[in-house]
């Protein structure tokens, strides 16, 4: 099963108990319904426990005139659900008017968002890719994302050849609209494979950098090497002040010792800061010599 599946299947399973709730869930089916002339709408699902859900909710607000039609072919099977009431299509084109959705209690908006996902949305695996979307036609998108604005999260919109697109791509976005739909159990698994991801890339990152700083250090020490290669080469190392001539020494005959290592060679011992000025100076030297750029 699907990763959005397993969504469904849980959303689907959650009661509606407040009369306000199912007024509300029922409008979240409606957004995406059409409607014929002015006694019957017509709402598509391609998932059973959808359409149960779909009757159960609209049969407790209109009655039981309702009709399932299945079809559909290749692996792809739909549900059509007519309902044949006054009421419901004017409910339709209430919802379709300008007028904002107002609702009566904080859990109406999460049953709403629900049946709007259970209809026009769908979710990745969050193991492959972070993203939440819901597609429908441009007026019904409109509204949709008025009231996800409305709830806090603006969405990000697209043009799609079924209507438009609402996306979300972040992932505390995508886990509190999926928590707000009533989601518990899928949602903590969304949470967990974020927090993984997370990890990942941060150890990725970490690595990344250590990567750079040890890469950083050969390269300079590289230089450092060859720079008191050259002033030997040159008969030009014992014009150099006996300090530098300790440290380039220590330098040559340790290619891979850190600063601080070089730092403790000294006797007396030399601060980490000072054995990389005395290194730059050598380097220096080696290039007013004509060493070039070591």
């Amino acid at each position: 099963m699907s990763f959005a599946n397993s969504l469904r299947e849980e959303l689907v399973s959650l009661p509606i108990k407040k009369p306000c709730c199912r007024a509300f869930a029922t409008m979240g089916l409606l957004l995406s319904a059409n409607l014929f002339g002015k006694r019957e709408i017509l709402l598509r699902t391609g998932n059973r426990s959808v359409a149960d859900y779909a009757i159960a909710l609209l049969s407790s607000q209109y009655g039981k005139n309702i009709t399932v039609a299945e079809s559909g072919k290749c692996g792809h099977r739909y549900f059509d659900l007519t309902v044949a009431s006054p009421a419901c299509a004017k409910k339709l084109q209430s919802l379709l008017s300008d007028e904002p959705l107002k609702s009566s209690c904080e859990s109406c908006k999460g049953a709403f968002l629900r049946s709007v996902f259970l209809t026009s949305g769908t979710v990745n695996d969050p193991k492959k890719s972070l993203h939440l979307e819901f597609t429908l036609g441009e007026e019904r998108a409109k509204i949709l994302a008025a009231f996800l604005t409305d709830l806090g999260y603006p969405p990000k919109c697209r043009k799609k050849p079924g209507g438009v697109g609402i996306y979300y791509k972040d992932g505390a976005s995508i886990e509190d609209l999926i928590l707000q739909a009533g989601s518990h159990h899928v949602v903590y698994e969304l949470m967990n494979t974020r927090i993984e991801r997370d990890i990942r890339n941060n150890e990725n990152r970490a690595t990344n950098c250590v990567t750079s700083n040890i890469e950083k250090y050969v390269s300079a020490s590289q230089k450092q090497v060859e720079a008191i290669a050259f002033l030997l080469s040159q008969g030009l190392f014992d014009r150099l002040d006996t300090p530098l001539q300790i440290t380039a020494k220590l330098r040559y005959e340790n290619p891979d010792a850190t600063l601080s290592e070089l730092a403790s060679m000294h006797t007396p011992a030399v601060s980490r800061s000072g054995v990389n000025h005395r290194l730059q100076k050598i380097i220096e030297e080696a290039e007013k010599n004509g060493g070039g750029r070591v």
